[in-house]
């Protein structure tokens, strides 16, 4: 528990203060940021709560920006549903250190309390640039504090978002059971199988379907590429470690993509595993909430345009670049792999030289590649330097300059990764999207540069 309360006393948001005023004893937290939503969000954890063991407190984190007027007024009336709504509603007291208002109360499901923190009201608002980000930090902040102050039992805060149906014993999954051969103590992170939901307009259904398909696909190349980081990362469908997200100093403020840039953190310090059914089941909406990310995607998609997938040929490339890694990861010679660029073809490497191998970029693979003990140690190590961010700019380098996007008939046609390749139209979307769900099922359940190592390795 160190690390965490280090993280608390350097790191944490001020309103890590607010456990100090909550009384005890949970089984375990879930953190949601809210924006413009109804109180009846909270339906969707319900039972959730209701069948796993002792009692559930869910910090929802409303929050808006300043001088978004619409916002205001839509969580205002959040804010007021909620205290009608709630039972036995009392306000937290606030400390010198948060200086933002909270409440707490009862759902009509005894398991389930809510720690409402109020940063959507005058004063309190977020600036400009913050949101989602800073949103889900502060509650996975609280978290940490109230387990800390021995409040809150589970070392796993889990996340979800406001538009989420979780499933039936969501919070007691085997494989997150403390000593389970799949998670061990050593897991960071937890993500879980998510499936979105139909809309009534057929617009925003497919939009959504479409955008559901392009991130399975990309999971897919990236574990036919053998990549370590083939996982989704969608704060809906998530948990974290306290101690990993200490050890990465938690969540990125950023206006979205928190979810991406954080457990690609963790996968560095611990491994990452990917739980088995029930899947957690997502609303298909339309969005204007984050500037990108499912909502603003789909509301893209409905406005116009067909959504178009990498070319399955930059997944063939990216297996070559990541074969060639680990073999300098057995040699030691950064020079040569530098010379065989590689693995890559001219024009390949020439995109991806000038995105990943400037003078710093140069200068920290040669490191990484230098300064290690044995090849096991300088595996990880470069795994660690071509992280996911890495990955995902080396997939766009090749996009922008070599191979172009592609209609998802024509991916899902040409890329041999696709488990459905001859459904690939209008009427399979949705038979597509479950081949390659049923396919990621049986994939290896642990991810991450860690996960790498062999103190770590799947058993």
């Amino acid at each position: 528990m160190h690390a965490v309360r280090k993280y608390l006393a350097a790191w944490a948001e001020p309103e890590a203060a607010l456990a100090g005023a909550v009384d005890g004893g949970y089984s375990r937290c879930l953190v949601v940021p809210a924006c413009r939503e109804r109180a009846s969000l909270l339906d969707g954890y319900l039972r959730a709560a209701a069948t796993s063991s002792g009692r559930t407190l869910c910090v929802l984190v409303v929050n808006g920006r300043d001088g978004e007027v619409a916002a205001c007024t839509e969580n205002a009336a959040l804010l007021a549903e909620l205290r009608a709504t709630l039972a036995g509603v009392r306000a937290v007291p606030r400390s010198p250190e948060s200086g933002v208002s909270a409440f707490v109360g009862a759902t009509a499901e005894s398991a389930l309390d809510v720690l409402v923190v109020d940063r959507a009201s005058g004063g309190a608002q977020f600036p400009k640039k913050a949101g989602v980000g800073l949103a889900r930090k502060i509650g996975v902040d609280v978290a940490l504090a109230l387990r800390v102050a021995g409040k809150v039992e589970s070392a796993l805060v889990f996340c979800t978002d406001a538009d989420v149906t979780l499933p039936e014993r969501h919070f007691e999954r085997p494989e997150l059971a403390p000593g389970s051969r799949r998670t061990s103590s050593a897991a960071g992170a937890a993500v879980f199988p998510f499936w979105h939901e139909p809309s009534s307009d057929e617009a925003i259904t497919r939009a959504t379907a479409l955008y559901e398909l392009s991130l399975r696909y990309y999971v897919a190349g990236l574990a036919a590429a053998g990549s370590p980081y083939a996982f989704h990362t969608l704060g809906s469908a998530m948990a974290v470690d306290c101690e990993a997200y200490a050890a990465v100093r938690g969540a990125p403020n950023r206006e979205a993509g928190e979810d991406f840039y954080l457990l690609a953190k963790i996968a560095k310090v611990k491994p990452l595993v990917r739980t088995d059914l029930p899947m957690i089941r997502i609303q298909s909406r339309a969005s204007d909430r984050t500037p990108f990310g499912t909502g603003a995607y789909v509301a893209r998609g409905v406005a116009g345009g067909e959504r178009l997938f990498y070319a399955p040929e930059t997944f063939a490339a990216l297996g070559r670049f990541l074969r060639s890694l680990d073999a300098a990861s057995s040699d030691g010679s950064a020079d040569r792999f530098l010379d065989a660029r590689g693995g890559l073809r001219a024009d390949e490497w020439d995109a991806v030289a000038r995105t990943l191998f400037g003078p710093k970029g140069r200068a920290s693979f040669v490191a990484a590649a230098l300064h290690a003990t044995s090849s096991d140690a300088r595996r990880v190590r470069l795994h660690d330097w071509f992280d996911a961010f890495r990955t995902l700019k080396f997939v766009h380098a090749l996009r922008d300059s070599v191979w172009r996007d592609v209609p998802f008939r024509d991916a899902l046609s040409r890329a041999p990764f696709a488990p459905f390749a001859q459904g690939a139209n209008e009427a399979s979307l949705d038979a597509n999207r479950v081949a390659f769900m049923d396919q990621e099922a049986g994939t290896k359940a642990r991810f991450g540069s860690s996960a790498l190592s062999p103190d770590t390795a799947s058993p």
